[in-house]
């Protein structure tokens, strides 16, 4: 799909028109009479059709579709997305080939306003349908052409947006798979592809050179089940191929399928569990869009890959491994498997010369209680970097919350055989999960820790979302990337 931009009245023909209306506004005058007539008629005669997000469609020809867009000071670029995602998904059934989005105007600006819009677009082209055999139950417009109608080229800005739009989709995609058809092998099989066409060097890591690496951490997951582990490392050097070390390291936790293990989860919406490769995913997808933006920054991609199961090898509550870092691990849940993947991972991207580290994981029911469906929790040391990616990530649309992490849940995590224990009760259940991850973080580097656990899944359609994956975290990755490069990190 093309999205490009043109100026007002240079659209020419086109199938379909997405039409912002704000409160007490009138069509905009560059829409040919046929259409502005159209939305001038629907603004006068349709009960709340400026309410935020709600759609009506004149069925002439060209389509009209009409999106509420509230009161112009409230524009912002969450809202600009899904305004352009309510718009295109009104065109689900259509045979829309060439569509026109008038650009919201308001304080936004228009190159903030025409990324976030084609954002918005790209988001609508996906549903979780995918393996339904009715056409109808899946079928998207067959949409080659998306113009944004605004008086600035925004060139660079439309192509961030349609970026971080298909990097989040494709997070959604390999989450949505059954975990028969997203294995650690498969998933570094679409790794590979990613890099192949962003351009990203790729190196997958099997299980004897994990062990090698003494990560036995990570390996201790993956003894139950007959997939053989896979991590998945991704370099993209911004700043030159003869620069050492990175100047971010991102590590996502890759649980392609989570029984938990020996500590049997209950059946009820196990299923879902095909989705804690979230964090996999996440760093899979904002490393293919950062390769696509050449931002002047060095990012390595860590993805540590497994099934947790609970076969006739699987890891035994109150066994005991040595993480890479060289600590001992006691495991005493091995529900808690996210954690022992990620300590490893974190290590090794440290090993690599990463300077900062953000690590992506479904990792703890815990963060749902506590937050709910709508935020991401955010951890890490020092304060300083947690603030700026806090900034980031709420600039980027990813609502974050900043959780505290103190020597006394420090304390909680210290094992009775070993150094470490994997599980320590369920009060403060994100944070004892967080403080388990800092127990790897070496001195000196910046850390920060994304609980997406809460906010990766949604049983309820939203505006620019299906139900199913959300795609999480993606777009903090991204702007976290470029945030860095404007800074000119050394």
């Amino acid at each position: 799909m093309k999205i490009r931009a043109v100026r007002p009245g240079a659209a020419g023909a086109v199938d379909a028109f997405v039409v912002p209306l704000q409160e007490g506004g009138k069509a905009p005058a560059p829409l040919p009479r046929s259409a502005r007539a159209a939305v001038d008629r629907i603004a006068k005669s349709v009960h709340g059709v400026t309410r935020p997000y709600a759609v009506t469609t004149h069925h002439g020809d060209p389509l009209v579709v009409v999106v509420g867009m509230g009161k112009p000071e409230e524009l912002d670029a969450e809202r600009a997305r899904n305004v352009a995602a309510a718009g295109i998904k009104a065109l689900w059934r259509s045979d829309a080939r060439r569509v026109a989005i008038v650009v919201p105007a308001g304080a936004l600006g228009e190159e903030r306003a025409a990324e976030a819009t084609a954002e918005g677009a790209v988001y609508a082209m996906w549903r979780p349908e995918t393996h339904r055999t009715r056409e109808a139950e899946r079928r998207l417009p067959p949409l080659d052409t998306v113009l944004l109608l605004t008086a600035r080229p925004a060139t660079r800005a439309i192509a961030r947006g349609q970026a971080v739009g298909e990097a989040v989709n494709l997070q959604r995609r390999l989450a949505n798979e059954p975990a028969n058809k997203m294995t650690p092998t498969l998933l570094a099989d679409e790794a590979r592809a990613v890099a192949k066409d962003a351009g990203l060097q790729v190196e997958i890591l099997d299980e004897a050179r994990c062990r090698e690496l003494g990560m036995g951490s990570y390996l201790s997951v993956a003894q139950g089940s007959h997939q053989p582990p896979r991590l998945i490392v991704l370099r993209y050097r911004g700043r030159g191929g003869g620069t050492k070390g990175f100047d971010v390291a991102f590590v996502g936790k890759g649980i392609t399928f989570d029984t938990g293990g020996i500590s049997i989860k209950p059946a009820d919406n196990m299923h879902h569990m095909k989705a804690d490769m979230t964090g996999a995913a996440s760093v899979i997808a904002a490393l293919g869009a950062i390769a696509k933006l050449r931002p002047k920054v060095n990012v390595l991609g860590v993805a540590p890959c497994t099934e947790n199961l609970p076969g006739g090898g699987a890891t035994k509550p109150g066994d005991v491994f040595t993480s890479m870092s060289g600590k001992t691990v006691e495991v005493i849940n091995t529900d808690a498997e996210g954690r022992l993947v990620l300590i490893d991972g974190i290590s090794y991207a440290q090993r690599e010369g990463a300077r900062r580290v953000v690590d992506v994981a479904t990792l703890t029911g815990a963060i749902g209680v506590a937050l709910g469906p709508y935020f991401i929790g955010l951890f890490g040391k020092p304060r300083s970097f947690v603030d700026q990616v806090h900034t980031v990530a709420t600039a980027a649309g990813d609502r974050t919350w900043p959780m505290p992490l103190t020597d006394e849940y420090r304390d909680e995590i210290k094992g009775e055989v070993a150094d470490l224990r994997n599980s320590a009760g369920r009060e403060g259940g994100a944070i004892k999960a967080a403080a388990f991850l800092d127990a790897a973080v070496e001195e000196g580097t910046e850390w920060a820790h994304l609980d997406i656990a809460g906010v990766d899944w949604s049983d309820r359609d939203r505006t620019y979302a299906p139900k199913g994956p959300q795609g999480p975290a993606v777009r903090t990755l991204v702007a976290l990337a470029g945030h860095l490069a404007d800074g000119a990190v050394r």
